[in-house]
């Protein structure tokens, strides 16, 4: 997966990521959402830091500490880069994780059951890990290009699945079926 998405040429990518907002802000659970997270796409991956420029959207950003949770802060400066080479606020206005709306979360793979396989780092998981075997808020909104959706995944018991994911291809609802409503896609 990751050496097919860096295979992408930067203008399907863009593509890609302008689709995959348009979605998102058709979502009925980002309609009535104020304060959410994204990050910024590197290396191939869908991109949906367009959202920093939606007025009604206060969006944070991850912020990377190597072994730590990760801390989600609305930039109030430019970026600067982080321990991984990615760009993150330098200085802004720190928010709760679990006090926001919804968190698009970036992944290499997932399922339709929501389990997602990151870059193995586990800051998501961390971050999430009390959010577990709670409903939303916040949503956790997996976001990537439609070839990365697979049939099924194994889960670790400390993987936190997501409950909704968001592609350039359609939406696919697994929070749903988590809850015993059934899985839908979009």
């Amino acid at each position: 997966m990751l050496a097919r998405r860096r295979a992408l040429a930067p203008g399907d990518v863009d593509r890609a990521s302008a689709i995959l907002v348009r979605r998102l802000l058709d979502l009925p659970e980002l309609a009535g959402s104020k304060r959410i997270a994204a990050y910024l796409g590197i290396r191939g991956e869908i991109d949906p830091s367009a959202l920093r420029h939606v007025e009604r959207l206060e969006v944070a950003l991850p912020v990377t500490t190597p072994g730590e949770p990760l801390r989600f802060v609305v930039p109030s400066g430019p970026l600067v880069e982080g321990p991984y080479g990615i760009l993150q606020p330098g200085e802004g206005a720190e928010v709760d994780p679990l006090g926001l709306d919804l968190i698009v979360v970036p992944l290499l793979a997932v399922d339709r059951r929501g389990n997602r396989v990151g870059h193995g780092a586990g800051f998501y998981d961390r971050t999430f890990a009390a959010r577990a075997d709670q409903p939303p808020p916040p949503v956790l909104l997996g976001a990537c290009h439609g070839f990365q959706v697979v049939e099924a995944l194994s889960a670790q018991p400390w993987d936190v699945p997501v409950d909704l994911v968001v592609t350039d291809a359609g939406i696919l609802r697994p929070g749903m079926a988590h809850r015993g409503a059934g899985m839908g896609e979009d």
